[in-house]
């Protein structure tokens, strides 16, 4: 049910409904709000107030102003609650509510919200979100974007309805979630898959659509019981239509044109150019998207690339052919025409012994995938395997073109024919199990995440075949530098070993080569994959962490379960962990869970199980809340220096996280009428505390204390 709006403008006296029109005319700077003000609203309005008009002066001197009852806006933009503008943006104000005494006042006008809105998101959530996450039967994790959105939510969190139709059922769901998603009635989100998992698991995935434009990156999936309806987790990624524009300022043909210059000297473009918003690293744009076609040093390449619609500079590409290797080698001249003349077919054979083994090879991974996962080919359907061998001349590279994968014969110097090499034949045919599954852009982490995965299964095919041994966590060790003896391309348990991969998060690469580091950044996820396969520590001690061997069975099923259910196609490191941690607690329970947070740890990428506190402690439903101590003594109030009010009885409940080796400790305070008043405290001498404080009706705060230490926290708050 929505909110009635009291809309009010400059020339009201008090603002409210004890002032009547014909009220006397004020100025618009005098325009002032208190707590009583709010309190004379009727059941389930909202005050409205419309900068344009000028400011508003907030005043506490008749108590706290429940500001989830107050909204701003300036002239025809969406309104955004107070409480939530507090919350995110209070700190760049110099606001802080919380604890504050009947003196203290601000003012808000239509620049300083601009200003604020523009500087860009924190990963904050806004109070309202965490309404309607507390209303959710049981909230065990939430992990959000850069903007405050979440991007996986797991936990009890209600029933699908509505009969047979799972996909209408998982709409409905999501309608009723809206606010945790910030999302309005501007986005659509249209169901385009579901299927129902060997472990009684349904997944229905949604694209989303803003202003009737397709969002790239836009997703979400919801995951539930088959049998009972509960759904389990929410993962995914959209976009809310927060400032973001209505409409291009360039010219389409123009803007791509500008762009795929920047590619090739000679290119074309497949299609017409089409208006998207696009998910980047640095935000959502309104952009023209294009598909292009080139040749560089590399060999033929096909990009999605996307031109900001305003600006007109390329903001994301994202690339369909994926190779296996990214250096600079010889360039390609003839023999590029596809697929070529029928050399071998199913059950055939041939004296061609490069095209024999691209054959055999891929039937092996094609088995691989059948008895490891019940898959059958790429697609999960059977498609027809095609493969090209001999391409080009002196061609050092193998790739997968969106529709079929391509061998070069190598050179004989840095490599021989990659389609006799196991490990190149399964990490090709991997990217197109991912390409029908999470669809994970080929380009920064997303791209790193989709290099490692063909990587992951690469190993787990060798095993499969060969065994367990040292080769298997070497890449392409049979084709690369055939002149040099145990040379790899890339080394699984030791990344760096290669001269160019990277192996721990906070060291990563964050530059524009190599799509952003697709191929050096892999070695973060697959040394993850290794320590969790055949245990042990960081081969740098970048780390401390000691991992538990799982096995590499049990490891591929985790991240196989990850890649095609809960990964969505912007994933990030972070999200990859979250991820296998979910699967590894749906498949095989706690103590593999442990050990994929364990595994992840030992590669410095952050996300804990505690949520992200960096300790090891309790554990709450709710919505976390993140900060910052820099030195003993310090305090911070939680949600984002404001309180909230509720105007029921129920429990309170916190949970602090904080960073280890520090002493952190937890207070709750209550407005008693005149003052804020301690209620609760949780002093222990350790960076974990929790507080559960049954409460009556009205307003609340927390407080984050450093008794000793510094560095980050996370509380994870609940409200009646």
């Amino acid at each position: 049910m929505s909110a009635r709006r009291v809309i009010v403008s400059a020339v009201s006296a008090c603002l409210l409904s004890a002032c009547h029109e014909g009220g006397i005319a004020v100025e618009t700077e005098s325009r002032i709000v208190t707590a009583d003000d709010v309190a004379a609203l009727g059941p389930g309005e909202v005050l409205e107030l419309d900068l344009s008009e000028g400011a508003v002066r907030f005043a506490l001197t008749d108590g706290p102003i429940d500001f989830t009852r107050v909204s701003v806006r300036s002239g025809d933009e969406r309104p955004a609650l107070v409480q939530d503008l507090l919350v995110r943006h209070g700190a760049r104000w110099g606001v802080q509510t919380a604890g504050a005494a009947a003196d203290f006042a601000f003012e808000l006008d239509g620049e300083m919200v601009k200003a604020a809105t523009s500087a860009g998101g924190t990963a904050t959530f806004v109070w309202s979100q965490s309404q309607a996450l507390g209303r959710l039967p049981r909230v065990d994790r939430v992990q959000a974007d850069e903007a405050g959105v979440p991007r996986f939510i797991a936990g009890d969190l209600g029933t699908l309805t509505g009969g047979g139709n799972v996909r209408e059922s998982a709409r409905g769901w999501l309608a009723d979630m809206a606010p945790v998603f910030r999302l309005g009635d501007e986005t659509d989100l249209e169901a385009v898959r579901h299927h129902t998992d060997s472990l009684g698991k349904v997944h229905v995935r949604f694209r989303q659509y803003l202003h009737d434009l397709p969002v790239v990156g836009g997703e979400l999936t919801v995951h539930a019981d088959a049998a009972s309806g509960q759904v389990q987790a929410v993962t995914g990624r959209v976009v809310p239509a927060e400032a973001l524009p209505l409409a291009p300022t360039l010219d389409p043909d123009e803007a791509i044109e500008a762009v795929a210059d920047r590619l090739a000297a000679e290119w074309a473009s497949v299609d017409a150019p089409e208006l998207v918003y696009v998910v980047t690293e640095s935000g959502p744009r309104l952009a023209w998207q294009a598909v292009v076609e080139y040749e560089d040093e590399e060999g033929p390449q096909r990009d999605i690339v996307f031109a900001d619609a305003l600006s007109g500079e390329m903001v994301a590409r994202h690339p369909q052919i994926h190779h296996v290797k990214n250096r600079k080698v010889y360039d390609a001249n003839n023999g590029t025409k596809l697929p070529g003349k029928l050399a071998v077919s199913e059950g055939g054979a041939t004296d061609d012994k490069v095209a024999q083994a691209a054959h055999d090879l891929s039937g092996v991974t094609h088995d691989f995938y059948l008895s490891k996962f019940g898959r059958d080919s790429f697609d999960a359907a059977g498609a027809t395997i095609h493969s090209t061998v001999h391409y080009s001349k002196n061609y050092v590279n193998a790739f997968w073109n969106g529709q079929q994968m391509v061998y070069g014969d190598g050179d004989g110097y840095y490599a021989s024919p990659f389609a006799q090499d196991l490990d190149v034949v399964a990490h090709e045919l991997t990217h197109a199990v991912t390409q029908y599954e999470a669809s994970l852009v080929y380009q920064n982490q997303s791209g790193a995440l989709n290099e490692a995965m063909s990587d992951i299964m690469a190993a787990a095919v060798d095993a499969y075949q060969n065994g367990v041994s040292t080769k298997t966590w070497l890449l392409a060790e049979t084709c690369w530098t055939p002149g040099k003896a145990n040379d790899a391309m890339r080394y699984m348990a030791n990344p760096t070993q290669d001269g160019q991969s990277y192996d721990y998060y906070p060291e990563r690469y964050t530059g524009q080569q190599d799509n952003g580091g697709v191929h050096i950044n892999s070695g973060i996820a697959n040394l993850a994959f290794y320590l969790l396969s055949q245990g042990g520590k960081h081969p740098r001690n970048k780390t401390t962490t000691v991992v538990p061997a799982l096995g590499i069975d049990k490891a591929a099923q985790i991240f196989y379960r990850a890649l095609t259910n809960y990964l969505n196609s912007n994933a990030t490191f972070q999200d990859a962990r979250d991820a296998t941690a979910q699967a590894a607690t749906e498949l095989y329970g706690a103590e593999a869970t442990a050990a994929v947070h364990a595994a992840w740890t030992a590669v410095g990428v952050p996300g804990g199980p505690d949520g992200d506190g960096g300790g090891d402690g309790e554990t709450c439903s709710g919505t976390p809340f993140k900060g910052n101590l820099s030195a003993s003594g310090e305090d911070q109030f939680q949600p984002g220096g404001s309180y909230y009010s509720t105007s029921k009885s129920g429990a309170h409940t916190g949970c602090l996280a904080g960073p280890a080796g520090a002493d952190f400790d937890l207070y709750l305070y209550k407005w008693n009428g005149s003052a804020w008043a301690k209620v609760a405290k949780s002093e222990g001498p350790t960076n974990n505390e929790s507080i559960t404080y049954q409460g009556t009706a009205g307003y609340y705060t927390w407080q984050v204390v450093s008794a000793s230490g510094a560095g980050d926290y996370t509380v994870t708050l609940k409200a009646p």
